[in-house]
Parts: structure tokens; sequence; C-alpha cells
């Protein structure tokens, strides 16, 4: 289990490393290849050993602030993980295998303050700083992008049938222990907003390599 799991430490030591933060793409596909790796590994184990090496846990996820696209992106960067996020009175939660959900919380962290970044910097360019309509809109656009951008990047795995089979159960193994935990799972409201070209583009393109930064603006209302 070394493998994966030396691994993960270095991904972790990224989030802390200003000057070597990866990019987008390159910190997804280190996530998804820690994942592949984990379940292959586990796929060998009898259940009571996978959760003595990788348990279920269900840990705070901050999200920053308030804006509905955090919760959107938190979502999308789980299910990246093979993790759950849920949402209950303004707090978020990350549930899943603890290796899982570690990686969930690096991505989320990376992702979510590049994608501020790049928020202001267009709102500031098109003189819309005072156009909360703008500010979410764009946001929107460039969390469906990423959304699209995961979904490839998992769409480009090479199938290993006993993997997807582990994966099914334990997803059934997660919903089933959060339960125990009194945790009942609804699906989010859709949320409309107008497609915004210039955010969807962002969304695909945004380069990472600024984002893992200490603290986000206390003012967040978009």
């Amino acid at each position: 289990m070394a493998d994966w799991q030396g691994r993960l430490k270095r991904l972790m030591a990224l989030a802390e490393d200003q000057a070597g933060t990866p990019e987008g793409d390159l910190a997804a596909r280190l996530a998804r290849d820690i994942m592949v790796r984990r379940n292959r590994q586990l796929s060998t184990l009898q259940p009571s050993s996978r959760d003595s090496v990788d348990p279920f846990v269900r840990v705070p996820l901050d999200l920053g602030g308030r804006a509905h696209w955090r919760r959107e992106l938190s979502g999308i960067v789980a299910q990246h993980c093979e993790c759950v996020c849920s949402i209950a009175e303004g707090h978020a939660r990350l549930s899943g295998r603890r290796s899982g959900v570690l990686v969930s919380e690096y991505l989320y962290k990376v992702m979510s303050r590049c994608l501020k970044q790049e928020q202001v910097a267009w709102l500031g360019t098109n003189d819309l700083l005072d156009d909360p309509v703008a500010a979410r809109n764009f946001s929107q656009s460039a969390v469906l992008a990423l959304r699209h951008r995961l979904r490839q990047i998992r769409e480009q795995e090479v199938a290993d049938h006993s993997v997807t089979a582990l994966v099914c159960a334990d997803f059934q193994a997660l919903r089933q222990w959060l339960a125990k935990q009194g945790v009942r799972l609804q699906v989010a409201a859709p949320f409309g907003f107008a497609l915004s070209q210039d955010g969807y583009q962002v969304g695909y393109s945004i380069p990472l390599h600024d984002a893992v930064e200490t603290g986000d603006s206390e003012s967040d209302l978009w």
C-alpha cells in the first residue's frame, strides 16, 4: 500500500508549496491516478482489511465563501475522487475513504482559489465588479467546464472490471455507512444561470500555478 500512500503524501505537500503548485489538469490527473492505484490495491483485500487500511471518514470542508459555485465545485471534485460532499445549514462535509477525502480537499483548494482569482480578474477587466449577476454567470459557467474536464479525465481511464466493481461496492458501502451516522443524502436542486462563454473558456484553461495561496477574500458575495 506504500505506493498510493506515498503519492498521496507528495500530492498533499504540493498544496503547501506555492512555487510548485501544478496546473489544473495535472492536479486532477494526479488525483485520479492516486484513486485508480488505490482501488487496484484495495481490490485484492477483503472488505474488513480495506476498512482498516483506508477507512470511511466524514470531515468538514471549508468552502472559503458562500457563493453557490463553490457548492457546485465541491460536489464535482468529490465525485472525481469517489467521495460525496454534503451541505447542510451552510456547512460542507466530505465523506468517503480517507485517501479520497484528503485528495478531494486538496483539489478543491487548488481549483476554487484559482477560479476566484480568474473571476475577479475578468470582472475588473470588463468593469463589472459591481455586477453580481455577471459574476454568478461567469463562475457557474467555469464550474460547468470543470465538470466536463474532470469527466473527460475519468473517461480516459483504461477499464478494469475488478476496480469498477470495487468502486460500485464502495459507494454502496459509503451510503450505508453514512446512514448509520444519521446522514441522508439528497440531490441538490438545479441552480439557474446564463452561460458565459468567457467563464466556460476559463474553466477549460485556467492555469493553477498561483492557486494555492493563504487566505481568500473575507467577502464572497459572488
